[in-house]
């Protein structure tokens, strides 16, 4: 794997990215399903995932599957939003003040690409605003 492609991957799955097992041929590893959290990715491409079942094993790109899960809200990103949110300063659907407000905040990295995921593949997320919980 090229610098290119490594760079691509660490872009894809940066840390802190929850990720779900979709296959992995290892007699060690965990159950497919299994939920975790991206802890870096190797300059050879292996994505390392601390998973929620205590394993630590990672997914050789190319051999192994696993896919981003979006829109899973962490109790840190929760947070987060709600400091956006209580600044008063924009409404959350806002992403451009959002974002400018979480970087002020010094939230921006992990908020922000949830943010951005969600509205890329136009899912039905939960967005925080003044008025309280609503979907968009």
């Amino acid at each position: 794997m090229d610098k290119k492609q490594v760079e691509r991957l660490r872009e894809q799955y940066p840390q802190g990215t929850r990720v779900e097992l979709i296959r992995m041929d290892d007699p060690q590893a965990p159950p497919v399903g299994t939920r975790g959290t991206v802890t870096a990715v190797d300059d050879i491409g292996t994505i390392h995932v601390k998973w929620d079942t205590g394993s630590s094993l990672g997914i050789a790109y190319g051999e192994d599957q696993c896919r981003v899960l979006v829109g899973e809200f962490t109790d840190t990103v929760r947070r987060q939003i709600l400091a956006v949110r209580e600044t008063g300063e924009t409404n959350m659907f806002d992403v451009p003040m959002v974002q400018q407000i979480a970087n002020r905040l010094g939230y921006y990295a992990e908020r922000v690409r949830a943010l951005h995921h969600d509205r890329r593949n136009k899912r039905m997320i939960p967005f925080w605003t003044n008025a309280g919980l609503v979907k968009h």
